[in-house]
């Protein structure tokens, strides 16, 4: 039996990982000043990066955090803290893997100095105003202990922190 084409092309995402570090004695996370023609340029920003051709997800995020950060993690050391589907306004849709280390050695510093004009460690409930909107969402959302949210942009903006009965059949896999 043939299967016949479907009505609609199938969609397909870009991939990004994201680090959230969290300092255990106060509980702040890390951010970054984007600055220069990089992506978000004056938004404030988790330490992240696309998955490149031949990596995993953890591959991609322990290379990110030794380039950007000066930051050495054993894949054993992170833990899936939430995945955002997001889109901007006219950009293409995008999964956005965000990763909590339990330990790290290393830095942090700012290793990436023509594309992060600075380091700074805050509260997720305080972050700065000038935060890249779907940060704040995946941040809010693993403060919360949900593990899959939505940030779709489109003519009207749509930001919601969905609960993890969405997606709890896929824990099972």
């Amino acid at each position: 039996m043939t299967r016949q084409a479907p009505d609609k092309a199938r969609a397909s995402c870009l991939l990004a990982v994201h680090l959230i570090l969290e300092r255990p004695d106060d509980g702040r996370v890390l951010l970054g000043l984007r600055k220069g023609s990089v992506w978000g340029a004056g938004r404030w920003h988790v330490p992240a990066g696309h998955v490149e051709a031949g990596e995993d997800a953890m591959q991609a995020l322990v290379r990110e955090a030794r380039e950007a950060l000066g930051v050495r993690i054993d894949p054993s050391d992170l833990e899936h803290a939430v995945t955002v589907h997001h889109r901007e306004v006219g950009g293409e849709p995008r999964m956005q893997l965000f990763f909590a280390a339990s330990r790290w050695s290393g830095g942090p510093i700012n290793a990436e100095p023509g594309q992060c004009e600075q380091l700074g460690w805050f509260k997720v409930d305080e972050l700065p105003s000038a935060t890249v909107g779907y940060t704040r969402t995946a941040l809010s959302s693993w403060q919360a202990g949900r593990s899959f949210a939505v940030c779709w942009r489109d003519s009207r903006r749509v930001d919601r922190g969905l609960g993890s009965r969405l997606i709890a059949g896929l824990q099972a896999i």
